[in-house]
């Protein structure tokens, strides 16, 4: 009975230390996309993604070996083999590795289905022939350019990890009235904003992007 409370203890650490490790990009994604505010805690929970992410791999193999490997307890004298596992324990063991394994992957594709949900467009870069840079368009395929009654702010942003950082700072801007486009890069650390100068204003901008748990670089 005790060996089964151990086993059961470790499988639900290794689930929850990968939950919270995938909290660094799942966890601001999530409270832009229902609108509950913000979570601010996003770089904490990355820099200790690697260890949680260790912890729950680690935490796997033990009840691993528990389960497959581990001899039962015999008295003096006596000789025993280890016990086949049972259904029971290999349906655990399975389930929380299966757990373990969407909470490692679930950060890298949350951001195409929260764009989905929110109903916004995925950024889109074109490769300008003979140069080193990227044109940043829009859905549109038009080119982020200033227009009459249309400004163009860029920002630096620290802190953006995986691609579904990009959807939530591009779904908490193009939320704010008078932003026409936002286009975000976790490759190059960047966001792109066409907005009306007449509705919103550049300190918006970057409040609404720190607002998100990542940060604007100073000097932006």
């Amino acid at each position: 009975m005790e060996a089964s409370v151990k086993k059961r203890s470790v499988l639900s650490g290794a689930v929850i230390a990968a939950f919270i490790a995938s909290l660094c990009c799942i966890g601001p994604l999530l409270f832009v996309v229902l609108g509950v505010g913000t979570f601010g805690a996003a770089s904490y929970f990355e820099k200790a993604r690697p260890f949680l992410m260790g912890g729950a791999v680690l935490l796997l193999a033990v009840a691993w070996y528990w389960t497959y490997f581990k001899r039962a307890e015999c008295a003096p004298g006596e000789s025993c083999e280890s016990k086949p596992a049972s259904r029971a324990n290999r349906l655990g063991l399975g389930i929380a590795a299966l757990a373990v394994l969407v909470f490692a992957v679930v950060p890298y594709v949350a951001g195409p289905i929260a764009t989905k949900i929110s109903g916004t467009k995925p950024t889109t870069e074109v490769a300008e022939p003979a140069s080193c840079c990227v044109v940043q368009k829009s859905a549109a395929g038009a080119p982020l350019v200033p227009t009459a009654g249309r400004r163009i702010a860029t920002f630096k942003v620290e802190g953006m990890t995986c691609a579904s950082c990009e959807t939530t700072i591009k779904i908490a801007l193009e939320r704010i009235e008078g932003v026409n486009t936002a286009e975000v890069s976790y490759d190059r650390g960047e966001a792109v904003v066409a907005y009306d100068p007449a509705k919103t204003t550049s300190t918006k901008l970057r409040d609404t992007i720190n607002s998100t748990g990542y940060t604007v670089k100073e000097g932006n």
